[in-house]
């Protein structure tokens, strides 16, 4: 552990609050802060002005918060907010929330009314960490200044390690004003656990039944990637010829135009999932949980070998009972079953299975390539996501946005690396594409990044785009303008009957020229054959770009159809 104090520097002059948030940040390496203006942070303000850090400042905390949590899934590092009192911390409770349930390491640091000020009805007095305790790891309340660089040290150690997720820090406006000797201060830089590996005795275990099985399958999730655990999926896959499926985060992993990568594992998708997940004597599932996306454990065979791997031990077995639990990283666990194996399991041994699920997939790509090519008008989402697809190519980064528009363009969209492909997640979270888009043009200048929303989700952070347009990142917002909330209409027609919606309808808005007007390059498509070029003009016009994609609104998509299927069971 290295310290850094005031007891061996000569320097002992006072310093406040604020000043010691900024200097803890920058010993901890942190490059953006994504942030809101408002008057209980100022003090910490004053001393950003001087820094190296970055300040990203949003329309909205909401958007600040979804920055931050694209920052951390797409560098696997801490994303930091930082918001003012009151309605700026409950604005920012959505991203935290979003962040808990995808696992993304957010330290969100938030002003707040002084500590001399409580019970005195003072303005944007709230009760903040009683409010945000339940949805984060880890979350304090400072009432010393001298200890604010112990506690960014331990907010960003807990967001990162085990299993990640948010922390807050609550900084009472007075504790930032408030001045103390340097020599008081501890500046904290502790070293973050080394990957652990699974227990031997479990490995063995596991390594049997792959050994035994004929029809295994990996399904690697977001724990792969947040373990930067990619050679060493690949290579354990590869050593052993088992096919993989990825969820959430997970993407990419193993590139899709990989032999044994069949991409995501989620059976609405056109390709082998279904059939796999069905038909597997053995099931590997690599940092990801038991969940929704597998109607929680229902769709593995009653009589599969279960083997679960993950960093966090509550998540092992959730849901559903497992043959072998492994608590670990993921990537020295892939190590120690791929070395478990050696010359037990050679890498053609699952051919004739890996085989049969190309075959499924052939299959069942071509039972959707009349929707894949439609040239009917309006156009039918899927031609839009494929378009997107073939346009894009092995390049770029998709953000994803929306209800039945998420639903499209994650069934559509292949990923060929890891962190290429940004979603909401589990919490189903509308108003994240654009602020994800923001964060990866940051991280990512050289890159194309497409930003695909529904036009009810485009509403939720639409102000972004000036956001976009200060920092000078060219993203390119793609909008599947079905006229309404179309997930919550074809649900409602499921439910209800054909054609009995309420609350639905939007209508038929020029988004495009409001893009236009704010500066940025726009325009309206109507037939399929314009997509490609309009996407061309968007990127050649290096400015931040809306196209207005008018998409068929009676199409229902197969994720309405799968939620109305898990409601009506009782799920």
């Amino acid at each position: 552990m290295a310290v850094e104090s005031a007891n061996s520097n000569s320097d002992d002059r006072m310093v406040t609050g604020g000043e010691l948030v900024v200097r803890a940040l920058e010993k901890k390496g942190v490059k953006y802060i994504f942030t809101l203006s408002g008057g209980h942070i100022a003090p910490i303000y004053q001393h950003l002005m001087d820094s190296d850090i970055k300040l990203v400042d949003t329309r909205h905390e909401q958007a600040a918060v979804f920055m931050a949590d694209a920052y951390a899934r797409l560098t696997g590092e801490v994303g930091v907010a930082l918001v003012t009192a009151g309605p700026g911390f409950t604005n920012a409770l959505t991203g935290i929330a979003n962040a808990k349930m995808a696992g993304s390491p957010v330290l969100l640091i938030s002003g707040r009314i002084g500590l001399r000020m409580e019970e005195r009805l003072d303005l944007q007095e709230i009760a903040q960490r009683e409010v945000i305790d339940p949805i984060v790891k880890w979350s304090k309340l400072v009432t010393s200044p001298a200890r604010i660089p112990e506690f960014i040290d331990i907010a960003m150690k807990t967001a990162i390690s085990s299993s990640p997720g948010p922390t807050f820090i609550d900084l009472p406006v007075d504790v930032q004003g408030e001045t103390v000797p340097l020599s008081s201060v501890k500046f904290l830089d502790s070293p973050f656990p080394l990957r652990a590996g699974g227990d031997p005795k479990s490995i063995a275990e596991a390594a049997k039944i792959i050994e035994k099985s004929e029809r295994p399958i990996v399904i690697a999730g977001s724990g792969a990637v947040f373990s930067n655990a990619d050679k060493d999926v690949l290579g354990f896959v590869e050593a052993t010829g088992i096919p993989i499926f990825t969820l959430s985060m997970g993407r990419g992993i193993v590139p899709e135009d990989h032999p044994l990568s069949f991409g995501p594992a989620v059976i609405i998708r056109p390709g082998a999932a279904g059939s796999a997940i069905t038909r597997a004597d053995c099931i590997i599932l690599l940092g990801t949980r038991i969940n929704l996306y597998t109607m929680y454990g229902a769709l593995f065979p009653p009589n599969a070998k279960i083997i679960h791997v993950n960093i966090d031990p509550v998540e092992i077995g959730r849901n559903r009972d497992v043959s072998v639990g492994i608590m670990g990283d993921v990537g020295v666990v892939s190590d120690q079953l791929k070395r478990a194996l050696k010359g037990k399991v050679k890498a053609d041994r699952f051919s004739s299975w890996v085989e049969e699920l190309k075959k499924e997939e052939e299959f069942s790509f071509d039972s959707v390539k009349g929707d894949i090519t439609s040239d009917k008008v309006p156009i039918h989402p899927q031609r839009l996501m494929k378009e997107i697809d073939e346009f894009l190519g092995k390049q770029g980064i998709v953000t994803a946005d929306g209800g039945d528009t998420q639903t499209w363009i994650g069934m559509t969209r292949r990923s060929f690396g890891a962190r290429r492909f940004l979603e909401s997640g589990m919490f189903g979270c509308l108003g994240v594409g654009i602020p994800f888009a923001v964060a990866a043009k940051l991280l990512n200048p050289k890159e194309k990044v497409i930003c695909a929303t529904g036009d009810g989700s485009l509403g939720f952070n639409f102000m972004e785009i000036n956001t976009a347009m200060r920092f000078k990142l060219p993203i390119v917002i793609v909008v599947s303008n079905d006229l309404g909330w179309g997930m919550i209409r074809h649900s409602q027609s499921l439910k209800f009957g054909p054609g009995k919606n309420i609350a639905t309808e939007l209508g038929d808005i020029d988004y495009h020229k409001m893009v236009e007007a704010m500066g940025g390059y726009a325009e309206r498509v109507t037939k399929p054959e314009e997509i490609k070029p309009a996407l061309k003009r968007a990127f050649d016009s290096g400015k931040v770009s809306l196209i207005n994609v008018m998409t068929d609104p009676d199409i229902i998509s197969p994720g309405s159809y799968a939620l109305a299927t898990i409601a009506a069971s009782g799920y």
